[in-house]
This record gives C-alpha cells, sequence and structure tokens, in this order.
C-alpha cells in the first residue's frame, strides 16, 4: 500500500513538474486553441501584445484587443490577470479560479446597420434546424453552467468603461471596482449619462449554483436603471432590489426557486399608464420547472404587490402544438387592503376609497393555438358583505346626475358639454325611437339589461379573432365597459386604463351605482355618430332631419351602422346620395337577430331596405366631390 502511494505521488510530482517546464509552451498552445475557437465560431480576432506566466499557475496579459471584422474595436484592456485550471487549458476550455481585470473599454457600437458585436458567421440550415428544435431544459441548464462556470472563484474589476452606440442611442456605463471572492461579492456601477451610481453586494455560490443579489442606488430619487429607458422605452427606479435563486435542480424537467423583491419600485412607460406607476412593496416568488418543450410557474408561486397576495401558475407548451394556460387567484382578501394595495399610477379613479367586507378574485385562461376558437377564460370577482364607505378620488356615482361630458379626439379635449336636462340636446330614453335603441342594442351590446357589465363570450371570440390575426381586429367591449372608458378614464391605450376600466365597470354595476336605463340614456346621449357629432338628437337632425322619436327602422340601423366609424359616413354613400351595396349585409344581419328576438315583427322585417333619404347637413357632404365642402376632402378615416 505504501509503494502505491509512494508510486502516485512520484507520477503527480513528475506532471507537475512537466507543466512547470513546459508551461509557456502550454500557454501559446491555450491562447492559440482560444483565439481560433474565438475566430471560428464569431469572426472576431483576438490580439494579446504581451503574456506571461505569473506564479505558478498564473497568466498576464497586457494590451488584449477584440477586434470584429468590420466597425470600431469591442474591447480592449490594459492588464488582465487570470488563473485557469490547467487541466481545463490543455482541452482548449477558459475555466477560471481568479480574474483580475484593469482598465478596460468595451465598446458596442451598431451605426447604418453595422455592427461591431455581431458575428460575421452565418447560420447554416443545421443551426437553423437545431434553434428550432431547442430542448429548452438543456438549453438553460447549459447557459446556466456557463455562467457559473465561467465566472471564476475570485473576480476583481477596475476602472471599466463600456459604452454603447446604436444609431441614435447613447450609453455610458462604468464599474468603477467590483470584486467576488469565497461567495462574497460586491461592487459600483455608474452611469455617466445620468450621473448617478448603483451598488450591489451580495452572496454567489458555485457549488450550489445559487445566489442572493441585493442592488440599491447610492443616492435616493436617481434616475433610473441604465439601458432601460434608451432600449426598452422605459424608466425603472427603486430604493432596493433583491434577486435570489435559492435552488436550481439540473435534473430533467430543470427546476428553480427563487424571489424577486422591490422596494418604493417606480415604473414609467406609455404601453403601462399615462403616469408613474408605485409599489411600496413588491415580491414575486417563484417556483418554476422547464422541461424539453415546456416552461412551467407552478401555483405555489405568487406575487404580492403592497399587501395584495396573489397566486399565480402560468404555463406553456410547444408540442404538439402551442398553447397557454394562466390561473391568478387572490383569495379572500379583506376589501380595504384590496383597495389600499392597488398601484398608484394604474388606478387613479379607485385611490382613497374605503371599503367594509371581502374581496376575491380569479381567473383561469387556456388557449391551445390548434383550436383558438375553443379557449376557455373566465374572470371573476366574488364578493362578501362589500360595503363602500367613501368613493375616493372619483365621483363615482356621476352618471346619476347632470355632469360635464368632454370628447376627446387622439389624446386632446375637443368639446365638452352637459349630459342632463339644462342641455337642450338631451333626451330622456323614453323619447329616443324604440327602433334606434334596438338597433343600437343589437350591434353594440345585445344582452347589455341582462349581463353584470362583461360580455364573456364576446371577450372570447374577441381575443381568439385577434390570436388567429396576429393583431388587434375584434375588440369585445360592452356598453357599460364603453361608458366607463368615456366617462371616466383617458382615451390612452394602456395596459393600466384597461384594467381600471375592468375594475370601474365591476364596481358600478355588481354595487349597482347606476341604472341600466340611465347608463343607456347617458351612453345614447354622448354617442359619435358623425364628424363633430355627438348624441342622438345631433344625428337626427344631421343626417334627416328629425327628432329621435321620428326615426324610421331602417334610419336607425343606418345609424347603429355608424358607431364603429363616425367619421367614415360619407363613404357609406355614392355620389347619388344612396347608400352603397355592401350596407345590405349590414342590414338583413341587424334586422335578422331583432326578428329573432322580437323587437320587430315579420312584416317589418319584410319591409325593411338599405335605404335612407339625407335631409340635414350630412346630404351637402355626400354631394359628387367638386361640391363637397374643402375641409372634408382630406379626410381620412382614424
Amino acid at each position: 500500500m505504501y509503494r502505491i502511494i509512494k508510486r502516485i505521488l512520484l507520477i503527480i510530482l513528475v506532471i507537475a513538474l512537466l507543466l512547470f517546464l513546459f508551461r509557456n509552451f502550454l500557454l501559446d498552445f491555450a491562447i492559440k486553441r482560444i483565439a481560433s475557437k474565438i475566430e471560428s465560431r464569431y469572426g472576431f480576432h483576438l490580439v494579446i501584445a504581451d503574456k506571461k506566466i505569473a506564479g505558478l499557475a498564473g497568466v498576464q496579459l497586457s494590451n488584449l484587443v477584440v477586434l470584429p471584422v468590420s466597425g470600431d474595436t469591442l474591447l480592449q484592456a490594459d492588464s488582465v490577470y487570470l488563473r485557469p485550471y490547467l487541466l481545463d487549458l490543455l482541452t482548449g476550455r477558459l475555466k477560471l479560479n481568479e480574474l483580475s481585470v484593469a482598465n478596460m473599454n468595451v465598446h458596442f457600437s451598431c451605426i447604418d446597420s453595422v455592427c461591431n458585436y455581431i458575428p460575421v458567421k452565418e447560420k447554416t440550415e443545421n443551426d437553423k434546424q437545431l434553434l428550432s428544435e431547442t430542448d429548452y431544459s438543456r438549453f438553460i441548464r447549459q447557459l446556466s453552467r456557463n455562467v457559473f462556470d465561467l465566472l471564476p472563484r475570485k473576480l476583481v474589476l477596475k476602472n471599466i468603461n463600456v459604452r454603447i452606440d446604436k444609431d441614435s442611442i447613447r450609453e455610458d456605463i462604468s464599474i468603477p471596482f467590483y470584486e467576488s471572492s469565497y461567495e462574497r461579492l460586491h461592487g459600483t456601477l455608474s452611469d455617466n449619462n445620468n450621473h448617478t451610481r448603483w451598488n450591489m453586494a451580495g452572496v454567489f455560490s458555485h457549488n450550489d449554483k445559487t445566489f442572493d443579489i441585493k442592488i440599491f442606488p447610492e443616492q435616493q430619487g436617481s434616475k433610473g436603471i441604465p439601458l432601460v429607458k434608451n432600449f426598452l422605452g422605459a424608466y425603472c427606479n427603486f430604493d432596493s432590489l433583491e434577486i435570489i435563486l435559492s435552488e436550481n435542480n439540473f435534473s430533467s424537467p430543470l427546476k428553480c426557486k427563487g424571489m424577486l423583491r422591490a422596494f418604493n419600485l417606480n415604473v414609467v412607460h406609455p404601453k403601462l399608464s399615462d403616469d408613474t406607476i408605485q409599489v411600496e412593496d413588491f415580491t414575486q416568488l417563484f417556483s418554476a420547472s422547464v422541461g424539453k418543450d415546456f416552461f412551467e410557474l407552478d401555483s405555489t408561486s405568487y406575487i404580492q404587490v403592497n399587501k395584495l397576495l396573489m397566486s399565480i401558475y402560468a404555463r406553456y407548451d410547444k408540442n404538439p402544438t402551442r398553447a397557454y394556460s394562466l390561473v391568478i387567484k387572490t383569495g379572500r382578501q379583506e376589501a380595504d387592503n384590496f383597495f389600499a394595495s392597488l398601484p398608484r399610477g394604474m388606478f387613479s379613479e379607485l385611490q382613497g376609497i374605503e371599503a367594509d367586507g371581502v374581496l376575491d378574485y380569479r381567473l383561469r385562461f387556456h388557449l391551445d393555438s390548434s383550436e383558438p376558437d375553443s379557449l376557455y377564460f373566465d374572470s371573476q370577482m366574488e364578493k362578501k358583505k362589500l360595503r363602500l364607505k367613501k368613493y375616493g378620488d372619483s365621483n363615482l356615482l356621476k352618471m346619476n346626475q347632470e355632469f360635464v361630458y368632454t370628447v376627446y379626439e387622439r389624446d386632446r379635449p375637443v368639446k365638452s358639454f352637459i349630459v342632463g336636462p339644462s342641455n337642450p340636446d338631451f333626451v330622456p330614453l323614453e323619447k329616443i325611437s324604440l327602433y334606434l335603441r334596438n338597433a343600437v342594442l343589437t350591434s353594440e351590446d345585445g344582452s347589455f339589461f341582462h349581463h353584470n357589465g362583461f360580455n364573456e363570450d364576446a371577450f372570447r371570440k374577441s381575443i381568439a379573432a385577434n390570436y388567429k390575426a396576429g393583431k388587434f381586429v375584434r375588440g369585445g367591449s360592452t356598453i357599460t365597459m364603453q361608458l366607463v372608458k368615456n366617462v371616466f378614464l383617458t382615451r390612452h391605450k394602456t395596459i393600466a386604463r384597461k384594467a381600471e376600466e375592468a375594475f370601474l365597470v365591476w364596481l358600478i354595476e355588481s354595487n349597482n351605482l347606476c341604472s341600466k336605463e340611465r347608463m343607456f340614456e347617458v351612453y345614447l346621449n354622448i354617442i359619435e355618430l358623425g364628424p363633430g357629432v355627438y348624441g342622438v338628437r345631433n344625428a337626427a337632425l344631421f343626417y334627416f332631419n328629425k327628432m329621435p322619436h321620428e326615426l324610421s327602422l331602417s334610419e336607425s340601423i343606418f345609424l347603429a351602422s355608424l358607431l364603429p366609424h363616425p367619421k367614415w359616413f360619407k363613404y357609406s354613400f355614392d355620389t347619388a346620395g344612396n347608400l352603397k351595396p355592401y350596407l345590405a349585409d349590414y342590414y338583413r344581419v341587424v334586422s335578422n337577430f331583432m326578428l329573432k328576438k322580437g323587437l320587430i315583427t315579420e312584416e317589418e322585417f319584410n319591409r325593411i331596405e338599405p335605404r335612407v333619404e339625407l335631409k340635414g347637413p350630412a346630404k351637402k357632404m355626400v354631394l359628387p366631390s367638386d361640391t363637397i365642402p374643402s375641409e372634408y376632402l382630406n379626410e381620412s378615416p382614424d
């Protein structure tokens, strides 16, 4: 036994001696292998002015440069010290035990489509096939291992500057100092454009492949995270952000757990909200699984927004067809906590609401791309003993009384008028033609008097149609939703506005804050039915020189046809003032629905024709183009 140990030690000693004697040869060999890989795989040239062995296993590089085939120099470093694992060097792999870099400049440049950071090697058909057949779990497993393997046990960075020039975008970021050693890390990142500094500290475990990192601004009120505004069009700021990866299991399927937590989070993005979204305490706990062809966020995951807690389940499957699933549940929440936790900047009309009782929200959604018309959607807000004590900053009862309505076009106010008896153009519901009332309901929201503000069947059909088209082609708004949008909210199409719209609709409908009859009356008195024509009285006079109670069935169906695009009215007529043939289909569909619902008689159905006679000011606008007033000649559909 003693002899065997002695022989092993002798062999190790001989190997160590050979490595020491031939270390310069090994260094040249390894660098050539690495440089060859970089050039063949990415098309970049690696140039090192001076290289030498430092100590027993260290390598000192000076004036290291990475040159792209076209464009400016990508990287230049004055000094790089690295201590690799020697056995990995023999295979041409670079796995580091220690790395120190000083005075390095990195310049990402992309001007007029000439980019110095894009590899010149074109993807082969085999590469493209492999990309389309990606094994998600294998890809993320390899990516994660590479990150943990490439990051050395000890890393020191000093005076690192990163500049990004991409057409009109200019970013200038520096790392004055960063150090990670024995799983501890700390450092500073400076945004030189905004003169702000961000600090980071935490732990990073190579063995467990986990981390816990905190990021916080050096001074409160910083001007946002670097890169986010220029590349995502958003502003994001916080007092502190903690990112935790607590478990990382590389078995199949790959599983990981972690948490993201931010205090005093502020986010600005034009697609999210008109205002700054503010959340005092945001936490996301996630438990995720990644298989060969699926991603899943299991139901133990949750999101906490201030005091509002929501469990969340999400899944995406690629095979055999793409499928998407989402489940969100709040569970029973105190109503006061629910309202108080709504982020500022997203629910401005609901700020300050105080309530007793309990709220419970749940959302279930599933869509299979092979059968989009069979998608499942269920959204329910349940209440128990809910009592609104204070309506907050918005007057949720405003539609029950006279109020001033403001018309917006392209986000600008263009007209305001009173909705109520003191306005001579206001028409009570009972004095509006029953034909018009029924034609509008049939066209816009046939179940208005029976639903709770939401028509889930119409919403499902809208989602399916938009998914199949790959763009927005159909809406699912009810009359209540249109009213809330027009009376209470801005016209900006943001996620926040849609969320607040849905919440306001639920509050008004479920708490009977306004009767259906009054809502329909308001709707008919504010709807746009032509350029600058608002309300049914103005519309009846503008087209037919009649009062609203005098409108015929054919005239009523015509007015209902204008609701989707009221400014396009003149395109409904030919130069002789007759309705164009395509409207015959609309007349047939609407009148058939009205007949089936018993809103018109069979005799009225048989008599109806897609024909109206213009007698009001609109008549002048559908004459031949040489007599059309000049201000209408350049009008284009919105």
